[in-house]
């Protein structure tokens, strides 16, 4: 149980490469620790929502952007790519 709260805690700093016997594992963390969507931009929308917005911004959301990444829907020139953007950086959403 150690072990397995030691990597959760340092995956988050950026990964540990672990080694038990002849088994190696190593766990990193693919997204930034923080909820500043600049910060994520190879998340995917879904996933990123899940875990840094409220679930209230569902209602609001365009449904056609939830599997694209944030990179995607920021640089997307469509209303609704700029209408996602926009939701995903509104402080009414933080948790």
């Amino acid at each position: 149980m150690k072990i397995l709260k030691l990597a959760l805690i340092l995956c988050f700093v950026g990964g540990i490469d672990y080694k038990v016997g002849n088994d190696s594992l190593f766990l990193s963390n693919a997204y930034a620790a923080d909820c500043v969507a600049t910060n994520n931009l190879s998340e995917t929308a879904q996933s990123y929502i899940s875990r840094c917005r409220k679930g209230s911004i569902n209602s609001e959301f365009p449904g056609e952007m939830y599997s694209k990444t944030l990179k995607e829907i920021k640089s997307g020139t469509s209303a609704v790519h700029k209408k996602a953007w926009k939701l995903l950086n509104d402080g009414r959403f933080t948790k």
